[in-house]
Order: C-alpha cells, then structure tokens, then sequence
C-alpha cells in the first residue's frame, strides 16, 4: 500500500491521536522511524522535507518510558511540540 509523504500537519495530527489515546506512542515511533529511514535514504532534501526530518527524529523519543506506561516525555511536552511544529519552529 502506498503511503505519502507526511507533511508538518501530517505530524501534527499523528501527535494529536496520540494525546486522544488513538495511537500508542509506540505506533508513532515505528511510523517516525519508517519516514526518517525513507528521507535519509535520498539524496537531496528540500528545505520542508528537511525539517520534515529534524522534527521525526527529534520525536523518535516518544516512546521513551521511565517505568511501564510512565514516558520520559508528558503529554504537555506533546503539546509543546504540536505547538513549535505549527509555528515552525525547532524542537528542543
């Protein structure tokens, strides 16, 4: 089945399904890696599919747990990132 490139909104709504408990953080992560192993397999990246890429592997760490079923990362932290995403902004 073929599947688009994400776009930033794309992103937006995948991290959106997250905090509504639609998607496990862990689908996330395979989804982001799957996309960033597809943009680092090019050769030359525009500037949004280059973003694009910062931003996936930036949220590769999604899943990252302290204890079972408690992340590293809260959901307000998730919130923060849709936020700087939108605007364009890194994510630090």
């Amino acid at each position: 089945m073929f599947e688009s490139q994400p776009t930033k909104q794309d992103l937006i709504n995948k991290l959106e399904n997250v905090l509504k408990g639609n998607m496990s953080r862990e689908q996330f992560n395979q989804w982001s890696y799957k996309w960033v192993q597809n943009l680092e397999s090019r050769n030359m990246l525009s500037s949004d599919e280059d973003q694009l890429h910062e931003y996936l592997i930036f949220l590769l760490c999604i899943d990252l747990e302290i204890e079972p079923n408690i992340y590293f990362h809260e959901d307000i932290e998730l919130k923060e990132w849709i936020k700087k995403i939108t605007l364009g902004v890194p994510l630090t």
